[in-house]
């Protein structure tokens, strides 16, 4: 049996003059992700594991159209710091999986390239995830990008919740 390819739903690229470390240590804190993705309520780790290492676990709450609110469990299943920091949810319509993939840029700074994957197999997931998610998830990303993009620029400015130990797979 072949296996099947993570779905790719978007793909954004971005730079900030900020360090990788810095960039790293800012995205491996999921906790973070509510300062910059629209729709997110709030985001809470639910063990003590420290951000950025394998087998940590958030609740992620959105709010869906219509106002409903939805819990995700969201999981870092790989964790290359400060290179590559993967996530996977499991929000079942959609089986979202998030992956940052960063670089030092030579004129300095640091370089970005965020994925959104679905990771269904069915045939029929895959299309609904092209035509519905795809559409929304472009659009909340395009926003999203520029959001984080800025709060990087700040990161002297910003305070980074709770001392972050990284660990590795």
């Amino acid at each position: 049996m072949r296996k099947i390819k993570p779905l790719l739903l978007t793909r954004l690229t971005a730079h900030t003059h900020q360090p990788i470390d810095s960039v790293f240590t800012f995205i491996a804190n999921h906790e973070n992700y509510k300062r910059w993705y629209p729709g997110v309520v709030s985001v809470t780790s639910v063990d003590d594991m420290p951000h950025g290492v394998v087998g940590k676990t958030y609740c992620e709450t959105l709010q869906m159209p219509g106002g409903r609110l939805q819990n995700i469990q969201i999981v870092t299943i790989a964790s290359t710091p400060p290179h590559r920091f993967v996530t996977q949810g499991d929000f079942a319509p959609l089986l979202p999986q998030m992956t940052f993939e960063l670089s030092s840029s030579e004129g300095g700074g640091t370089d970005v390239m965020w994925m959104f994957h679905s990771r269904h197999t069915s045939p029929v997931r895959r299309l609904v995830a092209r035509l519905i998610f795809r559409p929304i998830l472009r659009r909340q990303a395009t926003h999203a990008m520029a959001t984080l993009t800025r709060l990087l620029e700040q990161l002297s400015l910003i305070h980074i919740s709770e001392p972050t130990r990284l660990g590795m797979i």
